[in-house]
């Protein structure tokens, strides 16, 4: 197993090395000279080692939304800022507590040169031209047929799930649908429904094409195309195509929500749920059905070195908590990471959506959602009872630990100062796919399948059940919270729906003052409109 993930993320650097020597050769190809010694397109992509190369570096990219500064070459600027910006910062959920860094908490920081709106632009399309140059060369390669459309299919699994983000966060963007091999400065956006529409093809192809089985370790599966695709036809107002493509998901034998406690912690006191986020458990080699696309990271391998700031973003900072006597009450220890409490959860997410389980419901057990901690320092008089926190330390030294964002288990790099975790991450888990094929429900006014669907993710959680008067999209949306916290991109799911701003007014009295109606979508980028100079790229309303 940990030879095949070394080989996999070798591949993965290398892939790196590849795609930035295209770009190099594709710039200078001015020049007459050429030498066979360099990557080109032409010469890398022809055996299937080549194209799955370069499939590996669209993974990585893709990773790199989550886990690390972007790799346009200058960065985003800071991973925290990627990690809380997408996932939780000035969202319903979350806002980001340093003042000098706020990372979207306040909105009227959003503009057309924002460098984290830019640099996350110029990385999706980047997707999308790497994912267009395998697709291109796919076709007139001398590959054997079958495998000149799986490498289509996921290829173009990846060109959808760019643009996914690309039109649930920007609107109308332009459409770039095959490999460019020269400048083009004359590019136009395409109305949202046309962007939907183009996913939607892709997406249907890949389901077509992208092998059923569900190999693991990282592998995509038809399962993760029609999950995709169900969140994309519902965006397009196809419901029953949405509810097939889920339900295509939810009926293939190989996935099952986890119900009872597995993987290689058993001996540590937990659930099922809190099972799911453990080191090693995300993998179905440990027995989890449930996941469908994981990404992969590996601490000191070559191309698993991800910066998944994950436990320093999301945990709070308690190294910083005093105990009775003003010395430091909690040491910092290999479980415990290092937290500086960047995010801190709204009352919305620490209170309000557990209010008629509090007790009951095991995402909000004291392995999920910790909210007393344990005086660790054996020269403090109060060694091993709960701290208690000043006023003070409400801010940001003590609140709701959302423990997927913990380790327990230990960290293999030892205590990090950068709060690093080496966990593999979910891109698509089941839950989520019940919660799609519910909101398709919801949308064609079938509020009985869509609380069926809603009390299969409750029962397991032991929450209560609901029943149909109580379906709506704010409940689904709670719901999504519950389960999905840190997991999904938070403020592309609000945007998607047409939600974010009303619910940023609603739970997040920090960036309630500032968001405006606009905001649900970013700006387009002012170094985009700028190269663009054949043509008028325009400007969403309102920057």
């Amino acid at each position: 197993m940990k030879d095949f993930k070394l080989i996999k993320t070798i591949i993965y650097s290398l892939a790196g090395l590849m795609i930035v020597s295209l770009l190099s050769c594709e710039a200078d190809s001015f020049l007459e000279e050429n030498s066979d010694g360099f990557l080109t397109p032409g010469n890398a992509f022809t055996s299937i080692e080549g194209f799955n190369a370069g499939i590996s570096e669209l993974h990585r990219l893709s990773r790199s939304l989550r886990t690390q500064n972007s790799v346009t070459g200058n960065g985003i600027g800071n991973p925290d800022a990627q990690l809380t910006t997408l996932y939780a910062s000035g969202t319903d959920i979350a806002w980001f507590v340093v003042p000098s860094l706020p990372y979207f908490t306040d909105y009227s920081q959003i503009n057309s040169t924002n460098l984290f709106v830019n640099n996350l632009w110029n990385t999706l399309y980047r997707i999308v031209s790497n994912s267009n140059t395998l697709i291109d060369r796919a076709r007139i390669s001398d590959l054997e047929d079958q495998d000149k459309l799986e490498i289509e299919g996921q290829a173009r699994f990846f060109r959808a799930f760019a643009y996914r983000y690309l039109t649930h966060l920007w609107g109308d963007v332009p459409i770039v649908s095959e490999e460019l091999t020269t400048p083009k400065l004359h590019f136009v956006r395409s109305p949202k429904e046309d962007v939907l529409n183009f996913m939607r093809e892709d997406l249907v192809f890949a389901s077509t094409n992208i092998s059923p089985v569900n190999a693991g370790d990282g592998s995509l599966s038809k399962a993760a195309a029609d999950h995709i695709l169900a969140e994309t036809l519902i965006s397009l107002g196809d419901y029953d195509g949405a509810i097939e493509a889920a339900t295509a998901v939810i009926d293939d034998s190989q996935y099952q929500l986890m119900t009872q406690r597995f993987g290689n912690h058993l001996s540590l006191p937990g659930d099922a749920f809190w099972d799911l986020f453990r080191a090693d458990n995300q993998n179905r080699t440990s027995g989890n059905q449930e996941s469908i696309w994981v990404w992969q990271l590996e601490f000191n391998i070559p191309g698993g070195e991800a910066e998944h700031r994950f436990t320093r973003s999301w945990q709070p900072r308690l190294e910083q908590i005093a105990d009775s006597e003003g010395n430091r009450a909690i040491l910092a220890v290999d479980t415990l990471g290092r937290g500086v409490g960047f995010v801190k959860p709204t009352f919305y997410l620490d209170s309000l959506i557990w209010q008629s389980d509090f007790d009951s419901d095991m995402r909000n057990s004291k392995y999920n959602m910790q909210r007393r901690f344990l005086n660790n320092n054996p020269d403090s008089p109060d060694f091993g009872q709960f701290v208690v926190p000043a006023p003070s330390d409400l801010d940001r030294n003590h609140y709701v630990s959302v423990q997927k964002a913990a380790s327990p288990e230990g960290y293999p790099q030892g205590y990090d100062r950068n709060g690093r975790m080496y966990t593999d991450i979910y891109a698509i888990r089941l839950a989520e796919t019940y919660l799609l094929r519910a909101e398709a429900y919801l949308g064609k006014e079938d509020t009985e399948s869509a609380a069926d669907d809603i009390n299969i993710i409750r029962q397991r959680a032991n929450a209560s059940l609901i029943t149909a008067s109580q379906v709506n999209l704010d409940f689904l949306l709670d719901e999504r919270a519950r389960e999905l916290v840190a997991e999904e991109p938070r403020r592309l799911t609000l945007a998607r729906v047409g939600k974010l701003v009303e619910r940023v007014r609603l739970y997040n009295p920090i960036s309630t003052g500032s968001i405006q109606d606009f905001n649900n979508l970013y700006p387009i980028p002012q170094n985009a409109i700028d190269a663009n100079i054949e043509s008028d790229l325009g400007q969403n309303p309102g920057y």
